[in-house]
């Protein structure tokens, strides 16, 4: 019905549009002028484009002009406002709001527990509007960041309905969470998955110390704040936004036919297929994977009166899985508002309700497509399940996949402003973030094959509580001294988080139907209770902050920050922290020298240095823990006794991860700010990082023991760069943007892991870690043999250090010790998924009703790891380029001979891969409707679009999309073949009454 709905709307203003004709004539035109906030403006000028003819608005902001052709242009203008022109047309009325002239020294930034003028900012911060956020089609905000921020890498770990990206700001400086911490409307967040697109104003993206030093403790990894949207002067104004779309698998993988297979397997095992023309010939991945939609529509409401300002809003977000089953919904109800008690005094809240429903998004049907045999078939002749040898059959997999997640999200705060006296005020906020969450895992009785099967059905269920509360309370002062200008903050806050859940499994559920899914006495499974506090989440924090900026005759600038922090994850000796930071700036196009260079309109200089930190470990950490149950054999007449030991063994010496950075930066504007360029260097290094080792056995502490150290330091420094153009040309106006920045990642120090000397191992694929972390090379980066070739002959391989088992055909691994050997100690750096280069050019045009954009975002320098490729426990099927092997002296030199596994696949740089890419990230393409067509159906705007994500890659990956990332900096970039991420077309339209 919505999407019905949708298209006929459309169609009926289409309709209206072209049905509107320009006809030469003289004609009376009126109106009214008024701000983008609904405020009339008296006195504004209407001028007749090109003649001297016009007139200007009276005391309530309208105007009557005699004697305009329907070919004449209006030009609208009023001092410190942008300059609007309208063609007359058909006609007769004609409002026209004009926004205000904001320079891009006007411009306000919101940072840390308040805003600053740009000019006066010290700080290293990006930002994206509102707009923006909403062309990507997305269940996380932050997924709209891809391509649109320097230092800012977004990426993501799967394609599934309701996955959330992974971010990393100026790279990677930990071992563990580098995750940044979310800010909205004042609430510290840990992300915001709950939020809808049309629900923001502005993001804004901290990232040197001066901007996230006042986040202390919690600003190692970058603060991404997020400002929602809040009433303007003015009547009342509704907002509808609908927007439909198709997603689709761009590039599936190009795997073997199963004639092909079957030529391949006859290599590897003589005599397996008799004739391999007459195999069947089974494309897996286009029997899982489906066209999908996305329903995303808003409704707002908002306004503000001299009393109260409001926002109301109501979101629907639905994306069906490209796999059947697989979906995620969520309904978001958003109330911003705030209530003038007194002059002075203020009341407000900024709340979020969101329920959410995600089913079956974790399921093993793309593992099993891409590595089912392609002539087995996925139904018997009497339409059953086929068997399907090695892993199972997919299509199985997902009709007796059952998994649902259900919740509702509660993120908000309630506040208190006084203005003291002038200058002066003084604010109380009290938010939550409350997550309760109940998930359902039914998996029915069947059989497909002896590999595939389940004896009985079983259902497990889980419910889980997370609530963190804050309260804040801030003091702000700003003052102005003839050429002084002060502007301060000093607050104390606390933080309480804890978290909870409970699990239960039956056995032998009654019936399939999800109306029979519960646990009773009678079905229930005693040994799969469990009742459990999750540490991780359950801590308190205390802190203490203060920034003093000072700016001296709009030239020089001063910002010092301090935030002291206090958390029970540490103990008392080590509980506390601080935070310090500095910056300067130095506004050269204020000086007077400057005025004899008219071609530079804006010119800034700036620097910084401070600390931040990061405490984001599992709280229990400090305590030892016995987890491990053991039984032994003890007594004269041996008798089993069941006993325990450490499974966590506690570290109460640990500090904080601090990380120190310092950065400098340059702002120009050239020709009253059509060009504007940015650029910044950052040095970022982190100490005492926090790291889990494994504790040797002979400690007595059991198998997987682990212990928490502050055992590394992490380097990372790179440039930052951002050009800007934009111009008007009559009724064209375009901007284009490009952005990049470099990064330099690199470890400096790591301690004793594993009984392995300084390094981290990490990565496991097929029970081989591919990962290590080592001094003087970068977090995460893959290891393995370097490979150097085919072996041709026997003669060659007694030519050249080998194993035994090496015959010709097989990959020729690089002795890189020079010992005359092949051994575990050839194995070396082999490529690093950080890239050298991140970057974004973004393109916008209008022309009179018309509008275009594009973006395009990629990645230079970096490797992925072909994972799913080594994992090869049986005879799986073959990625296509297994046609170009080896199959005699002279035909390959860089693919082997065909085998199922052993030597050749070991992890090498045969599974390294060039991960460098270029994405059209973005293409909109607008219409908005005519004034005289709004003005037909009594709205005040209307645009309609076509838009499409991720429509094009160049990369000479081949996975599903070279963007994936991981959580974790120990396994990032190792692609294990997860969910796919789509390509996405959509039709939208936005309506303004």
């Amino acid at each position: 019905m919505i999407r019905i709905f949708t298209f006929g709307l459309i169609g009926i203003l289409i309709v209206f549009g072209h049905n509107l004709t320009v006809q030469a004539q003289t004609m009376r035109v009126e109106g009214t002028v008024t701000s983008s906030d609904q405020e009339t403006i008296p006195g504004a000028s209407i001028v007749v484009k090109g003649t001297s003819r016009g007139t200007v608005t009276d005391i309530d902001g309208n105007y009557t002009i005699d004697n305009v052709s329907s070919a004449d242009i209006l030009v609208f203008s009023f001092v410190g406002y942008l300059t609007v022109e309208r063609t007359v047309g058909e006609q007769s009325v004609i409002d026209v709001a004009l926004e205000e002239q904001v320079t891009t020294l006007d411009e306000l930034v919101v940072v840390g527990y308040g805003t600053v003028r740009k000019s006066d900012l010290t700080g290293a911060v990006s930002q994206v509007k509102g707009a923006e956020i909403m062309k990507i089609p997305a269940v996380n905000p932050a997924q709209a960041l891809q391509g649109k921020m320097a230092g800012v890498q977004v990426s993501s770990a799967s394609g599934a309905p309701g996955a959330q990206p992974v971010v990393r700001v100026r790279g990677v400086g930990t071992f563990g969470n580098s995750a940044p911490v979310y800010v909205v409307d004042g609430v510290i967040l840990d992300d915001i998955s709950f939020l809808a697109a049309g629900d923001i104003e502005s993001m804004e993206v901290l990232k040197d110390a001066s901007a996230i030093a006042i986040y202390g403790a919690r600003g190692a990894n970058g603060v991404v704040m997020v400002t929602t949207k809040r009433g303007s002067k003015g009547k009342a104004t509704i907002n509808v936004n609908t927007e439909y779309s198709m997603q689709t698998v761009p590039d599936p993988i190009s795997l073997l036919s199963g004639p092909e297979f079957a030529t391949i397997v006859n290599e590897i095992r003589p005599g397996s297929y008799n004739n391999v023309n007459a195999v069947a010939d089974t494309d897996w991945q286009s029997l899982i994977f489906q066209p999908a939609a996305i329903q995303n529509h808003q409704v707002s409401a908002s306004g503000q009166t001299d009393d109260i300002n409001y926002f109301f809003s109501l979101s629907y977000f639905n994306q069906e899985g490209i796999i059947e089953k697989s979906n995620f919904e969520r309904l978001t109800l958003r109330f911003n508002n705030e209530y003038k008690l007194r002059e002075n005094f203020r009341l407000g809240n900024n709340i979020t309700l969101a329920p959410f429903w995600q089913d079956n998004t974790d399921n093993n049907a793309v593992f099993q497509a891409y590595r089912a045999q392609p002539v087995d078939v996925p139904f018997t002749p009497d339409g059953e399940f086929g068997e399907v040898i090695g892993v199972g059959n997919p299509l199985a997999a997902i009709e007796y996949t059952n998994n649902s997640n259900k919740g509702l999200r509660t993120v908000g705060n309630v506040y208190g402003e006084w203005d003291v006296i002038e200058g002066l005020t003084l604010r109380s906020s009290f938010g939550v973030d409350l997550n309760n969450s109940r998930s359902r895992n039914f998996t029915p009785e069947f059989f497909v094959s002896p590999q595939q099967q389940n004896d009985r059905s079983r259902l497990n269920i889980g419910n889980n509580r997370f609530s963190t509360w804050l309260w804040e309370n801030t003091a702000n002062y700003n003052k102005s001294v003839g050429k002084h200008r002060f502007n301060g903050v000093v607050g104390y806050t606390l933080q309480e988080t804890s978290s909870e859940g409970f699990s239960a499994g039956g056995e032998n559920i009654i019936r399939d139907e999800p109306d029979f899914w519960y646990i009773n006495p009678n079905n229930i499974n005693p040994n799969t209770v469990s009742n459990a506090v999750d540490f991780n989440q359950n801590y308190s924090m205390i802190s203490y902050l203060g920034r003093l900026n000072y700016v001296f005759d709009d030239k020089y600038l001063f910002t010092a920050t301090f935030r002291r922090d206090g958390s029970s994850k540490f103990t008392d000796i080590n509980r506390y922290a601080n935070f310090p930071a500095f910056a300067v700036g130095w506004n050269l196009s204020n000086e007077n020298f400057m005025a004899n260079l008219p071609v530079i309109s804006f010119a800034k200089l700036r620097a910084s240095w401070g600390a931040t930190g990061n405490e984001k470990i599992n709280y229990s950490r400090i305590y030892s823990r016995v987890l491990n149950q053991i039984d032994g054999v003890f007594g004269r007449v041996p008798e089993l006794v069941p006993g325990a030991t450490f499974g966590v063994l506690g570290n109460p010496d640990l500090v904080w991860e601090t990380t120190y950075q310092t950065d400098v930066g340059m702002e120009l504007g050239f020709l009253d700010d059509k060009i504007v360029l940015e650029v910044d260097y950052f040095n970022r290094i982190t100490q005492d990082i926090l790291v889990d080792l494994a504790v040797p056995g002979y400690l007595g502490n059991g198998q997987g023991a682990r212990i928490t150290y502050n055992a590394g330091e992490v380097l990372n420094r790179g440039f930052e760069f951002k050009l800007v153009y934009q111009n008007q040309i009559n009724d064209f106006n375009y901007r284009i943007g490009l952005l990049g920045n470099t990064l330099h990642n690199e470890v400096l120090a790591v301690s004793g892991i594993e009984g392995e000397g300084d390094e981290l191992i990490g990565g496991s694929v097929f029970n081989r870690f591919v990962t290590r972390s080592t001094v003087g090379r970068p977090i995460g980066y893959f290891y393995g043999y370097e490979t150097d070739g085919v072996f041709q002959s026997q003669a060659e391989i007694d030519a050249y250090p080998s194993q035994s088992q090496v015959r010709p055909g097989d990959l020729r691994y690089v002795d890189a010790n020079g010992d005359g050997a092949v051994t575990l100690a050839d194995r070396t750096f082999i490529g690093s998924p950080i890239p050298d280069l991140i970057f974004g050019f973004n393109f916008e045009a209008n022309y009179k009703n018309f509008g275009l954009s594009l973006d395009i975002q990629g990645e230079y320098g970096k490797e992925l790891y072909n994972a799913k490729e080594q994992i090869r426990p049986d005879l799986y099927n073959f990625e296509s380029h297994v046609l170009d092997r080896w199959r005699g002296e002279g035909t390959s030199t860089t693919q082997p001979r065909a085998t199922a596994g052993g030597y050749n696949w070991e992890p090498s740089t045969r599974f390294v891969q060039d991960g460098s890419y270029l994405r059209v990230r973005n293409v909109t393409f607008s219409y908005s409707l005519p004034a005289a067509t709004t003005e037909l159906l009594r709205m005040q705007a209307a645009r309609i679009y076509l838009s499409g994500v991720n429509m094009f890659t160049l990369t000479n990956y081949t996975g599903y999309s070279p963007e994936f990332g991981s959580e974790d900096p120990l396994s990032n970039g190792l692609d294990f073949g997860g969910y796919p991420v789509t390509a996405i077309y959509s039709i939208g339209a936005n309506f303004t009454f």
